[in-house]
């Protein structure tokens, strides 16, 4: 057994450990499901919609040098048709953001300065999103949500997951899951009826000092509606001024 597996099944003890109570005070009956079965369904379902659209409200933490922390709010609008097509309206606190990409060029539109840039991403989502992450060193907001395995992405990550129970998401009774990562732990809630669909994420960024978390509510899901092309074509404001991306260090 390699260190990670005997690592991945530590970890998986302690979080049986800590959930075990929950079961005990009166949720045996979702104690019992399968938080990877849970997860592999939510990504089939995300995949195999072929279009998606949906909405998150965005609450995030920064910390700042003497370790207070300060959060900021925000909201995004995603839509996709795969493979080859994303359009991303992004605002918060401090800054606002459009992203397009049609299966060739990516456009990245900064609102607050009237600046844009434009890469080559000839592709698909996944090869796009990759791309822009190891070589510009951007990575889309819930970027993971919108890649063809999004299983596959946590799975990669995660030391082990556990099921906490159905607890309530704005509302909605959902599978409350808990994944513990290497550098940071998420969250994930699956709605229980219906479609499993994720209905709320927080990831505990655990390395990075005072534990800043991200945490988004994810809402108005639309699932294999027909979406235009012309939907995932840059409409950029009169004057805005094109500029470089910014290569990472060692991008290639």
């Amino acid at each position: 057994m390699s260190s990670r597996s005997r690592r991945r099944t530590t970890v998986l003890a302690a979080i049986v450990l800590v959930t075990a109570p929950l079961a005990a005070q009166g949720q045996q009956a979702s104690a019992a499901a399968s938080p990877e079965q849970l997860l592999r369904q939510m990504s089939a379902e995300l995949k195999n919609a072929g279009s998606l659209r949906f909405h998150a409200e965005i609450n995030f933490d920064d910390v700042l040098v003497s370790g207070q922390k300060l959060q900021y709010a925000g909201a995004v609008d995603v839509t996709v048709k795969r493979p080859d097509g994303v359009y991303i309206d992004y605002r918060d606190d401090l800054s606002a953001k459009r992203f397009w990409y049609d299966g060739k060029t990516g456009t990245l539109l900064d609102l607050v300065h009237g600046k844009y840039s434009t890469a080559d991403l000839p592709g698909d989502i996944d090869t796009a999103v990759a791309r822009l992450k190891e070589k510009y060193r951007l990575s889309l907001p819930l970027g993971t949500l919108i890649s063809s395995d999004v299983f596959a992405i946590i799975d990669a990550k995660a030391l082990a997951w556990g099921y906490i129970g159905v607890n309530d998401a704005e509302g909605v009774p959902a599978h409350h899951i808990a994944v513990v990562g290497d550098d940071a732990d998420l969250q994930v809630w699956i709605q229980k009826e219906g479609r499993p669909l994720p209905l709320k994420l927080v990831i505990t960024y655990k390395d990075s000092p005072s534990a800043p978390q991200y945490e988004a509510v994810l809402m108005d899901w639309k699932l294999g509606e027909k979406i235009s092309a012309d939907r995932f074509e840059p409409v950029l404001p009169k004057g805005a001024k094109k500029i470089e991306f910014l290569v990472a260090e060692g991008g290639q």
